[in-house]
């Protein structure tokens, strides 16, 4: 669980958002207070002609009810007519059309005034279709051909529009504000971790993979509703690229959520590998065969439904058996998220079959659903990331614990072990190794008492380290033995009798304290391995000189 140490307790944690909630009350009284209602720009409905159309059936007209509205003709074209010499237009009207089919062909009378797709298996799609009303000016017949591909189901015709561009782009755009808003906040999450993993690189923060493996995710998941949406034909140019990179995407959308699932589980399961390599294989195969022309691209959405059903079955197993170990609970909203995504794909389904939501509106609750499941990804991850923290600063009390003399503060017999092998492994140049020993200490303690001889280790530590602390590393590796290891060796010749004399001054004690040392400097080959016994030989040798010295201290 993150806490939020700045705050203190949870009580301070419960009064501090409570008085968050409190002010945005007051705020939205204060609205309600004086309210100021304005009446905006008229969201007035576009000019529709969805009516007066006919549809040519073993070559006789039949009218057709309000669009849309199915029709159920056979074969694969459909020709629809409608009297032009009606219809009122204005400069600049454009003719808005969308279909769903494999191509479509509209003639002014007897003259082809636009085609699309001309009849190439890669249009199927909600597409729309922008005729400027100059096109069709002066003819008194509009006649549309569509045709399709699959010839088992009904046709399904959608409402046409006349009117300002203007007017049909923000139309258009009213009706995608669910997927412009989902895919902002997907911009907005992907910025905000951008910056978190960049944070995270320059300070060196372990964690930085499934942080990534999310930011992916979110950016492929919010490029592909924006593309499925085909909102950005809007303004024309080549539909063939938003087509096959919304598919591009979906195919490769399972890649960095089975990255992410791997690395925030610690899961080692094999299938879950082989699942990242099917998914890129899979699209990568498709792909091809499509391009050669073997397989239609709209028959291999299947394959990917399939990896998909494949992974939650994995997650959910995996979900479990972490579950039967509370310390191991991760994912737990990624979880339920996961849940809602498919409740919402098969609500989506349903409801649409039942005809109580649109065929361009059959994604919104899939769409919400996977900015909900984003959200839950991105609580674990915070979630995940509170106990690493945590963690971390228990492992650095824990580190200080086994390094750190506590009487002292200065680095302890382990750390000082570390070292040493620390300088096998990394040579430097020359090494030097000072030794001390406090004269007499036995005697202190017997005549003076232990905490007395714990007072004056403590005052000789402090002195160590305030004359040898910036060139070297200071240890206690005894009861009254100390260790300055210096590498590269720096020249200490003056620094003794600085020592001592901060010892005499720093003294108040009644009784004299003295410090014998002895210290020893050995140089070594650049790129040459020195060995433990090399090291032993250099520490034997500063300390014969501190015994050297202790027996003149003595005499």
């Amino acid at each position: 669980m993150i806490t939020f140490t700045i705050l203190g307790s949870l009580c301070k944690r419960v009064m501090f958002f409570s008085a968050i909630a409190a002010v945005a009350l007051l705020t939205l009284a204060a609205g309600l207070h004086y309210a100021t209602p304005l009446a905006g720009i008229p969201r007035s409905e576009i000019k529709e002609i969805s009516s007066g159309w006919s549809y040519e059936d073993s070559g006789s007209l039949h009218t057709l009810s309000q669009f849309p509205c199915p029709v159920d003709v056979p074969g694969d074209t459909l020709y629809l007519v409608h009297s032009v010499s009606d219809l009122s237009r204005n400069p600049g009207d454009v003719l808005a059309v969308q279909t769903r089919y494999q191509s479509i062909r509209i003639w002014a009378d007897q003259m082809l005034i636009y085609e699309a797709a001309q009849g190439r298996e890669h249009a199927l799609s909600s597409m729309w279709h922008f005729i400027s009303s100059d096109t069709y000016q002066g003819a008194s017949t509009l006649r549309i051909e569509l045709i399709r591909y699959d010839t088992n189901s009904p046709w399904e015709l959608f409402p046409i529009f006349q009117d300002h561009p203007a007017a049909i782009g923000m139309y258009l755009h009213r009706i995608h504000l669910p997927t412009i808003f989902v895919w902002l906040c997907c911009t907005l999450f992907v910025v905000l971790l951008s910056f978190v993993i960049l944070f995270m690189a320059v300070r060196k923060i372990a964690g930085i993979s499934p942080v990534l493996a999310l930011d992916i995710f979110i950016f492929m998941s919010g490029t592909w509703i924006l593309l499925d949406s085909k909102i950005t034909t809007l303004f024309g140019g080549n539909f063939a690229l938003t087509y096959f990179f919304s598919y591009f995407i979906f195919y490769l959308l399972p890649v960095p959520l089975l990255f992410y699932f791997q690395l925030m589980l610690e899961t080692k399961n094999r299938f879950v590998r082989a699942l990242i390599w099917i998914a890129v294989g899979n699209a990568g195969l498709w792909m091809l065969l499509h391009l050669l022309g073997i397989v239609a691209i709209r028959s291999t959405a299947v394959s990917v439904h399939l990896i998909i059903i494949l992974f939650l079955i994995i997650f959910i197993k995996e979900f479990i058996q972490q579950q039967k170990q509370p310390q191991q609970k991760r994912l737990v909203c990624t979880f339920w998220g996961m849940l809602l995504v498919f409740a919402a794909a098969a609500a989506s389904i349903l409801l649409y079959h039942a005809g109580l939501l649109p065929s361009t509106n059959s994604g919104v609750l899939y769409i919400w659903a996977l900015l909900a499941l984003i959200f839950c990804m991105i609580m674990d991850t915070i979630i995940k990331f509170g106990r690493m923290w945590n963690e971390k600063k228990y492992i650095e009390v824990y580190r200080q614990l086994a390094t750190e003399d506590s009487m002292t503060k200065l680095s302890n017999r382990n750390a000082y072990e570390l070292r040493l092998q620390d300088l096998i492994s990394h040579p430097p140049a020359t090494v030097g190794i000072i030794l001390f020993d406090i004269d007499r200490m036995k005697f202190i303690n017997d005549t003076y008492g232990h905490h007395m001889g714990d007072l004056v280790i403590s005052l000789v530590a402090r002195c160590i380290y305030q004359v040898f602390g910036t060139i070297g590393e200071c240890y206690r590796i005894g009861g009254d033995e100390f260790c300055v290891i210096l590498a590269p060796f720096t020249d200490v010749s003056q620094k003794f009798q600085q020592f001592h004399t901060l010892l005499q001054t720093s003294n108040h004690n009644d009784f004299p304290v003295n410090v014998s040392y002895g210290w020893e400097v050995r140089s070594f080959e650049a790129g040459k391995p020195i060995t433990f016994r090399e090291i032993m030989e250099l520490k034997t040798a500063a300390d014969k000189n501190l015994y050297r010295n202790k027996r003149v201290h003595s005499s």
